[in-house]
């Protein structure tokens, strides 16, 4: 039995990170987290109420198109928008 070998706990190669850089970036993320989550909610937001005031123009002026395809984009990207800001919300919280 001399030839066994013990796969308990395998080494994996790789880079070695100090322990003030891994603090540092444990720090850092949750600042990136909070920023993308708020560009995310807040312009989502705002895409809603200027696709809907760019939906407004196109009805007073009827023979207009920019104003019905910008207010249509902005109408369909404000969803996608929030729900992303709404993931980095969840990504904020440290997991410890």
């Amino acid at each position: 039995m001399r030839h066994e070998i013990d796969w308990k706990s395998p080494v994996l190669p790789g880079p070695r990170i100090a322990k003030s850089e891994m603090l540092k970036r444990k720090r850092v993320k949750p600042a990136i987290y909070a920023v993308l989550a708020s560009l995310g909610i807040f312009g989502g937001i705002s895409a809603l109420f200027v696709g809907l005031v760019f939906v407004v123009l196109h009805g007073i002026l009827s023979a207009d198109a920019v104003f019905n395809r910008a207010g249509t984009v902005l109408l369909i990207v404000a969803i996608p928008m929030i729900l992303l800001g709404s993931v980095f919300v969840d990504e904020i919280e440290e997991k410890k």
